[in-house]
């Protein structure tokens, strides 16, 4: 239920309840002056309202109306026996006559009453005064004519007060308090109710906002209720679970921008050193003859490569990792871009001796969406670290190119060592390298396949290998063909 709503609904009762409790007020005090409830439509409904007349008040009518036109018959004891018998018939209702200060007649029931306890003459009041005679507790209405002989005369029409008017009147204190109770305690029900539906969410959203504000991130906000303060408490936590992540996520940043500082760091050193080696060696003259000061500068200049080789892959892992590399994307026939780049790579290692094999599925189709230089680095990538890595005599690499449901499937395999299956997952992270799983010293930046996967990724590609040891290695990666691109 929402908060508009119980506000709503609480607000109505706190209306009706107190209007409820004036109706029933209103009933208990004319209960205490009309005696029957039966009769208190007489007093709050006005006359047009009272489409049917009973057949006692029809009867107080004709009464009235003989007591203008022939007043003498209220004086014949037999004819007021008659009209105290229907009153009798009508609910228990008893004729009492009064002539001057005398009653004239009165039922054997009401003997007990005492004509100074009966209204004195007037025209005045319609609503019927409720009193106690003789342990007896009656409802007196009144009419008021003269005799013949112009003496004063009244008819009394007595009534017994019901049971429910006898208890009304004893307890209507003791009802008119409990009335009173209950309207404070539903009132305050109500308001501790909606109180403590709002307040209480609203001190846990203070509590955990004085948590969060610590950089306290571990304690969770109960969601209690689908309300508009349920609502801003899962907002609340859903928050928290961000801002729990983001940190989290930094603190990863952080860690690995000490790990990449320290793995620079390392790297740079290595081939800086090797390069002022030899400067110094070349300087201070242990090169002593032309063979031996070129041999020297081949190696600082074989180093300077390596060197700038590694900037540039830092370089490049830099911004791909900052999401700063711009990408040119275009329709790329992949099978015809594959072609081309096995012509160039056989051309390029002819001198390595390295046997280089092809095979594409044609039945496939290849055309994608990518960037050509980006791709043709994942490729080299993959290549230089295979080639690394080969320790036979006769290095071999094989290409396979086909199509699975959606995707386009690139596959390269070598006859190198292989990796332990353990060391398979980490070839891709940066700075990995695969000397411990390969058993061997290579070098490099350990940046070469995790550039690659970072550029498959941004192609909504994957990149994977298998391997066992001893039994060479595939890189595999697939990229979307071009009709699948959203």
């Amino acid at each position: 239920m929402s908060i508009r709503l119980r506000l709503l609904l609480s607000y109505l009762a706190m209306i009706l309840v107190p209007i409820l409790f004036v109706v029933l007020s209103g009933l208990l005090v004319a209960l205490l002056f009309r005696g029957d409830i039966k009769e208190l439509r007489n007093i709050y409904l006005p006359p047009e309202h009272h489409h049917h007349i009973s057949e006692k008040n029809q009867l107080y009518i004709d009464l009235h109306k003989e007591t203008m036109k022939n007043s003498g018959k209220f004086l014949d004891q037999t004819y007021l026996k008659k009209i105290n018998g229907q009153l009798n018939k009508m609910g228990g209702n008893s004729l009492v006559v009064r002539k001057g200060d005398k009653i004239i007649y009165l039922p054997a029931k009401l003997k007990g009453l005492d004509v100074e306890e009966l209204p004195q003459f007037g025209l005045f009041g319609e609503v019927d005064p409720v009193e106690q005679i003789d342990h007896q507790v009656i409802s007196i209405k009144k009419l008021d004519f003269f005799y013949p002989d112009g003496s004063q005369g009244s008819l009394f029409f007595v009534t017994d007060a019901s049971s429910f008017a006898k208890f009304v009147r004893s307890s209507f204190p003791i009802l008119f308090i409990v009335l009173i109770v209950i309207l404070i305690v539903t009132n305050g029900l109500l308001t501790y109710y909606v109180s403590r539906s709002i307040i209480r969410p609203i001190r846990a959203l203070q509590k955990a906002a004085k948590h969060i504000k610590e950089g306290d991130l571990t304690l969770p906000i109960p969601v209690t209720s689908k309300d508009e303060i349920g609502q801003l408490a899962q907002g609340f936590e859903e928050m928290r679970v961000r801002l729990k992540e983001s940190i989290e996520k930094q603190l990863a940043y952080e860690e690995n921008r000490k790990e990449l500082i320290a793995n620079i760091s390392h790297d740079l050193k290595t081939p800086i050193t090797t390069i002022k080696g030899y400067v110094e060696g070349i300087r201070d003259g242990v090169a002593n003859s032309p063979e031996k000061i070129d041999r020297y500068i081949q190696t600082i200049h074989s180093k300077s490569i390596d060197l700038d080789h590694m900037i540039d892959e830092l370089f490049l892992y830099s911004k791909l990792d900052l999401q700063s590399l711009p990408f040119h994307f275009e329709t790329i026939h992949f099978d015809h871009y594959l072609q081309d780049f096995v012509e160039e790579l056989r051309f390029d290692l002819e001198e390595m001796k390295v046997e280089i094999n092809l095979n594409i599925d044609k039945n496939g189709d290849y055309l994608i969406i990518g960037d050509r230089e980006h791709l043709k680095r994942v490729i080299t990538n993959i290549v230089d670290n295979s080639l690394k890595y080969i320790d036979k005599p006769n290095k071999e690499l094989s290409f396979y190119l086909s199509t699975v449901d959606s995707f386009v499937l690139f596959k390269m395999n070598d006859n190198g060592p292989g990796i332990s299956e353990e060391n398979i997952p980490m070839i891709f992270d940066r700075f990995y390298r695969a000397d411990m799983a390969r058993g061997t010293e290579k070098g490099g930046s350990g940046l070469g396949l995790s550039i690659a996967k970072r550029i498959i990724e941004e192609h909504h590609g994957s990149i994977w290998a298998e391997s066992q040891h001893g039994k060479g290695t595939t890189i595999l990666f697939t990229l979307k063909k071009a009709g699948e691109e959203k």
